[in-house]
């Protein structure tokens, strides 16, 4: 059960009892009671801008010292990407079910079962999809609000992998233009599939996208390094300590080995500086933090999300198309030319806490909207 002050889960079921024990007491109870308040509900699926550094990753470290020395909410006491921000909101004040994962691709937003593929250890733990959430009858049937994240991993991939060029005079000329605009289009493609999932299961909810703020003013990579074989030996000693050793056996069958967790690190899959260096592009200023990207990188990043920006602009067009009817409930949040200064970015595709904290404010101020129209 997430603590008081945190009012979310990152499984559905746990999410289904939070929802209905919340609708029982506005129902039952008296409007002065202590915390009795009819609160948003809202579903999270994304990647990392809803999910840095890892924090479902951490929070699987949580679930284990929590069955051996009743620790909760491990290493959650900071607000270290928007979703933190967004459930932590006092005003807003919702019950999340967070479904997110550092890593994740936007196949993820149309898949009925997790893929255990691009997420940061998913082959392990594996995330809950939108689909199985959505499936759920208590979920789907008082769900206010849906909030998607994904496209960003997507292109860096595909850039990484073959559109970025030997460069020749100009940043137009050293790369396939034709391959990002395809790229970005199957992003688009499995957000039209999940629309038409939350039309099946939860019709007119609202439906919250956005747009990635321009990774222009930092070079540096993701460093974020996660070494759990640590926490692993203390829980295993808690274990034997505590003659709970009967508890290894469950814990193994849902996917948690405590002597094979080790370590974890962000890092190699994501820094596009490094394929810029490989193909000859003009250096980044030097800089000991690493401030500042070469114009002629700045121009092609910022090209990149302008591309998935333009291609989503035109989901309403192909769910008309595939569906014959006027897409509803859809809003697209544009934070591109926002945190636009070096003292907000973590890392060359992460914002840090001060960043996080004002694109959050923002996606709070359009959910707020959202929920009174």
């Amino acid at each position: 059960m997430p603590a008081p002050d945190i009012d979310y889960s990152r499984n559905i079921n746990k999410f289904s009892k939070l929802v209905v024990r919340n609708k029982w007491q506005v129902k039952v109870l008296p409007k002065w009671w202590p915390c009795v308040k009819d609160k948003p509900i809202i579903i999270s699926e994304g990647d990392s801008w809803f999910d840095y550094p890892a924090k479902s990753l951490t929070d699987v470290v949580g679930v284990l010292l929590k069955y051996t020395v009743g620790l909760q909410n491990f290493g959650m006491d900071s607000n270290t990407n928007v979703i933190d921000v967004v459930s932590r909101d006092k005003k807003l004040d919702a019950l999340f079910l967070r479904l997110e994962r550092s890593g994740d691709h936007a196949t993820e937003l149309a898949a009925k079962e997790p893929d255990q593929k691009n997420g940061v250890w998913e082959d392990k733990f594996p995330s809950q999809t939108l689909y199985s959430a959505l499936q759920n009858k208590t979920v789907a049937k008082y769900v206010d609000a849906i909030l998607l994240s994904a496209g960003g991993n997507d292109l860096v991939d595909a850039v990484r992998h073959g559109i970025i060029l030997d460069y020749q005079q100009t940043w137009l000329d050293s790369h396939h233009k034709d391959q990002l605009e395809e790229a970005a289009q199957k992003v688009a493609d499995y957000y039209l599939q999940a629309l038409l999932c939350r039309d099946e299961f939860a019709p007119n909810t609202p439906v919250l996208c956005h747009s990635y703020a321009y990774a222009v003013q930092v070079s540096r990579g993701t460093t974020t390094q996660f070494d759990f074989s640590d926490a692993g030996k203390l829980i295993g000693a808690l274990i034997k300590f505590l003659k709970l050793q009967w508890i290894q056996a469950p814990l193994k069958a849902i996917g948690i080995n405590l002597d094979d967790l080790g370590e974890y690190t962000i890092q190699s899959d994501s820094n596009l500086h490094e394929t810029f260096d490989k193909k000859g592009w003009p250096k980044n200023p030097e800089h000991a933090q690493g401030e500042g990207v070469h114009p002629e990188r700045a121009l092609f990043i910022k090209s990149m999300l302008d591309t998935l920006y333009e291609a989503m602009q035109r989901l309403p067009s192909a769910y008309k198309a595939k569906t014959g009817n006027t897409l509803v409930g859809f809003e697209y949040l544009d934070v591109r030319g926002e945190v636009q200064d070096p003292k907000y970015w973590a890392d060359f595709i992460h914002l840090n806490v001060d960043g996080y904290k004002l694109v959050g404010g923002k996606f709070v101020d359009k959910i707020m909207s959202m929920l009174k129209s």
